[in-house]
């Protein structure tokens, strides 16, 4: 090969991940394959020093320049996380959320770390049921442990219990089309806030039928956003969608995400042990996001998130919350 190509395959290569990267969402989403392409998107970046590798031994500068089209790319979309400041300031309302998981064998270890959380609205998925009444209300092991923190609850199993501060308005209900899932008005010191606890659809790879149903209570939750005229929102929970997956833009053309908007790093949820993907998510209308945290495990396959979140028509604060 004449030396003025050498290296051209691994330039090309490059070029193939920048235009990937940059154009994901346009690759057809045939039988959830676009979904499943984008959930893994940030591991794309682990061509990238492979390629590298490649271009220095073929001592190429053509090369060179194709490894440093999906570096910048990688950089442009995944690097600002790795250097955002949490805001500064007191928080007025601070959400957690957890999916617990049905199969934890340590239920009160993890409500001990949820309730050390402090949060003002807990939204937890996959509670157990109690075990010996099995009526719907949520296993005694992890009630004990948050309840005493809490003066408002409503319990839905299977599905989502969220713990507030705050009174609740009226009867929590479900949004249409999203099976596990709870909406009700928090009567917060800011004023009211519609909150979404939610635990959308399993995400399978190899099954397109499970990623349709999914998507589908994507578009439905969106739906109910976008009739919602609260001037405060919150959606909490489990949405089983990756960060960079397609469909969780028609949440964020309505929302922000507090992972975006004040995480830092890419924040992965699950599995735990070794997360490599963010399906956990708070997105947010009417506040400022002032932090958000991915929790230490506790016992569950998927990580805790926390959100400092602070009211976008915020005055100088009556509380004392902060850290």
């Amino acid at each position: 090969m004449s030396p003025r190509f050498r290296g051209g395959l691994t330039a090309a290569a490059g070029a193939s991940v920048a235009l990937l990267l940059a154009g994901h969402r346009l690759l057809p989403n045939w039988r959830g394959m676009g979904n499943t392409f984008d959930s893994g998107l940030p591991w794309l970046g682990l061509a990238i020093p492979v390629l590298a590798l490649a271009a220095f031994a073929r001592r190429s500068w053509l090369a060179l320049a194709g490894v440093a089209m999906p570096a910048v790319m990688w950089a442009m979309i995944f690097g600002p996380p790795f250097v955002r400041a949490a805001g500064a300031g007191p928080w007025d309302l601070r959400v957690v959320h957890q999916n617990v998981n049905y199969a934890n064998g340590d239920l009160a270890a993890t409500a001990r770390v949820l309730r050390a959380a402090d949060a003002d609205i807990l939204v937890v998925a996959e509670v157990p049921d109690d075990p010996v009444l099995m009526n719907g209300t949520v296993d005694p092991a992890f009630a004990r442990e948050v309840d005493p923190g809490y003066p408002y609850r409503f319990p839905d199993n299977p599905g989502v219990a969220v713990w507030s501060r705050y009174p609740v308005e009226g009867l929590p209900r479900p949004v249409p089309g999203v099976v596990r899932s709870r909406h009700a008005i928090i009567r917060t010191p800011q004023g009211p806030v519609s909150l979404y606890a939610v635990h959308l659809s399993s995400f399978r790879p190899d099954q397109p039928s499970v990623i349709a149903g999914r998507n589908a209570e994507v578009e439905a939750l969106a739906r109910a956003i976008q009739g919602d005229p609260s001037p405060r929102i919150i959606v909490a929970g489990d949405l089983n969608t990756a960060t960079t997956d397609r469909e969780l833009s028609r949440l964020t053309a309505l929302l922000s995400s507090v992972s975006d908007s004040a995480g830092t790093g890419l924040q992965f949820t699950w599995p735990a042990t070794l997360p490599i993907v963010r399906l956990d998510h708070v997105l947010t209308r009417g506040f400022t996001a002032l932090d958000s945290r991915v929790l230490p495990m506790s016992g569950s396959d998927h990580r805790a998130i926390l959100a400092d979140l602070r009211d976008s028509g915020h005055l100088p604060p009556s509380r004392g919350h902060g850290d």
